[in-house]
């Protein structure tokens, strides 16, 4: 079980950096996310562990919106940013426990699990309870990282690792529980009763977090970098360092 405590603190450290690479991946993935809830039916959305940025802060047409978060802290935080804010819910706990409280509420259309599924230590009963919750054309979005990006590619390649599903520092600082490359992530959603509608990965790094941290604080690179790195994609479309599929019930 993940020490909520410390990962909440660690996590929260993030937003008080001068520069964190991190909240750079956070925005890229929330455009990730946001492409993928503009492409379907999201009157009723379901977010499964929000952080300190719900995306309901950027998303205004839907109905209803509920937000599950473990962490205590982070789920306060959200009823404060819901606050004036008409038909959000916020639900303290893990998913795994409370999905029976959802019974009755209005079914959901799109369902939103971001940065989430690596990071708890049952990946199957968190994907069997989120199946619980599911319609027949409820579309989920799932995001993890990805283990065969670039950065990853190219430290194996240096001997860096030993393998590419070695656990990296970001990993173990996290607490974060297993790792997927494509065929893994695909197999993990259709055991669980689901099939993929489509995937991709994005934003390409050539670095680990701190190494880019210190090349950008030192002023060695611009702003420029980080939105070339991005871009990279469109060359390089499986090697992005994270990874997102949307899927439905089978």
């Amino acid at each position: 079980m993940i020490d909520l405590k410390d990962y909440s603190k660690k996590y929260s450290q993030q937003y008080k950096k001068k520069f964190s690479f991190e909240r750079v991946l956070i925005k890229s993935r929330r455009e990730r996310v946001l492409t993928s809830v503009k492409k379907h039916t999201h009157k009723n959305i379901l977010e499964i562990g929000c952080g300190l940025d719900p995306i309901f802060q950027f998303c205004e047409d839907y109905d209803h919106y509920t937000v599950v978060e473990p962490s205590s802290s982070f789920a306060e935080h959200a009823q404060k940013l819901a606050q004036g804010k008409d038909g959000i819910t916020i639900l303290s706990g893990y998913l795994e426990d409370v999905y029976g409280s959802l019974a009755g509420k209005p079914e959901f259309d799109f369902i939103i699990m971001s940065g989430i599924l690596h990071e708890v230590s049952d990946p199957n009963r968190l994907l069997h309870a989120i199946n619980e919750v599911c319609q027949v054309e409820t579309v989920v979005h799932i995001n993890v990282p990805n283990v065969r990006s670039f950065h990853r590619l190219l430290a194996y390649e240096m001997g860096l690792i030993r393998s590419l599903f070695e656990k990296s520092e970001m990993e173990k600082k996290f607490q974060r529980n297993t790792r997927f490359d494509k065929e893994t992530l695909f197999k993990i959603v259709e055991k669980n009763g689901f099939r993929v509608i489509s995937f991709g990965t994005y934003f390409i790094k050539p670095f680990k977090n701190s190494q880019i941290e210190k090349i950008v604080e030192k002023n060695i690179v611009d702003i420029s970098f980080l939105e070339g790195l991005e871009k990279l994609i469109k060359y390089m479309p499986e090697m992005g360092s994270e990874m997102y599929v949307d899927v439905k019930k089978k």
